[in-house]
């Protein structure tokens, strides 16, 4: 039984000192009431912790083993006495009405598995959208369908901009444990096999692309991310099956970008030779020429 909190804010810490009060701000800042904060941290060596246990404001600190962020943001859920949990990174923020239009969309369409609002990839002032070409003429609502809109373009959601009520965690188990390329996709994904899908189009979430966090944003991973494998299984039978794996082919394709960018070849070229990645059509037989010719 959750009690009168309507969002738990969940902020997974590791070493993020230096963009911490950003993120602890912008949700100081909020219109809408009735929150709790729950910094979670993963074995800081930095003075983050210090910082968010000195902010205030409804701020809990939590601090566990060095497990990573999967295992950081399932404690938060574990702690979370709100009615829904929503995700913040600790470099990421948010405008003020985040969670006044965060509770407007989950009033109008209060059937979905999870809900997202609008972000944007921010470097300093300037900002880069999302491409979402399926969703051209959609604003707010049901998205049509979760897996043919991400399989044609961006992700839909990132770790700041979802909100997903508390039973559906608990019931999913969360976040996969050990996974820290892919884990939120994972999540989504799970959840969207089960559950329609809230998106308010507007930009209210930003993906900060500060220079000291891309290190680890932009981690490549030679391996197929685990969760491909396991979507896939998991969309056996499932009336967007063809969907899904559209989606997945877009993934290891984008995959197998990354590795050709950084000139590992060989990798990229493993990946490519994945049963889905055809999928991906004229995008997979580029990136696969270049792979070969080693471009």
């Amino acid at each position: 039984m959750f009690n009168t909190i309507r969002f738990s804010v969940v902020i997974p810490l590791y070493n993020k000192e230096a963009t911490l009060l950003r993120s602890l701000q912008s949700v100081a800042n909020q219109t809408r009431a009735a929150f709790e904060v729950l910094v979670i941290d993963n074995g800081s060596t930095d003075g983050g912790p210090a910082l968010a246990q000195a902010f205030g404001n409804n701020v809990r600190l939590l601090n566990i083993p060095e497990r990573g962020v999967s295992h950081a943001r399932n404690a938060g859920i574990a702690a979370a006495q709100g009615q829904f949990v929503v995700f913040l990174d600790a470099d990421d923020s948010w405008e003020t009405t985040f969670l006044a239009k965060l509770e407007a969309l989950i009033t109008d369409f209060p059937n979905a598995g999870w809900y997202a609002l609008g972000y944007a990839f921010k470097w300093g002032d300037r900002l880069q959208r999302p491409k979402h070409p399926g969703l051209r003429q959609f604003s707010r609502g049901y998205v049509p369908n979760y897996f043919a809109t991400v399989a044609r373009g961006d992700m839909l959601a990132t770790a700041s901009s979802v909100g997903i009520p508390a039973e559906i965690c608990q019931k999913t188990g969360g976040f996969a444990i050990g996974e820290s390329i892919g884990e939120d996709q994972d999540l989504w994904a799970r959840i969207a096999l089960q559950y329609p899908v809230a998106f308010d189009s507007e930009i209210l979430a930003y993906y900060h692309q500060d220079a000291a966090n891309m290190a680890t944003k932009n981690k490549v991973q030679p391996d197929v991310w685990p969760f491909i494998p396991r979507i896939n299984a998991l969309a056996t039978g499932h009336p967007q099956q063809a969907e899904v794996q559209r989606y997945l082919a877009r993934q290891l394709v984008g995959q197998s970008s990354q590795l050709i960018v950084t000139k590992n070849y060989s990798a990229a070229r493993i990946l490519l030779k994945h049963p889905l990645a055809a999928q991906e059509g004229v995008r997979f037989l580029y990136w696969k020429l270049r792979a070969w010719l080693k471009l």
